[in-house]
């Protein structure tokens, strides 16, 4: 699938459901796509695998950061 088409079904599915619905759903697309990643084809996709998963891992640190630094979730 094209990149605009993904960006058309994500634009459409966003007019349908609420931002923690679009979120939700694309987390666990990207999680079942990494399960089924074929790392046993190669050293190389078991690399790229763990390369993708630090690269988020660092990237959801710095989301997770900046916008809930000052969120206390024993409060709720």
């Amino acid at each position: 699938m094209s990149r605009e088409k993904v960006e058309e079904a994500l634009e459409s599915f966003r007019e349908e459901a609420s931002s923690v619905e679009v979120m939700q759903f694309l987390k666990d697309e990207l999680v079942e796509e990494m399960k089924d990643f074929p790392v046993e084809d190669s050293d190389s996709n078991e690399h790229q695998l763990n390369m993708i998963i630090r690269g988020l891992e660092e990237d959801l640190d710095l989301v997770e950061n900046e916008k809930l630094s000052d969120w206390d979730p024993e409060s709720v």
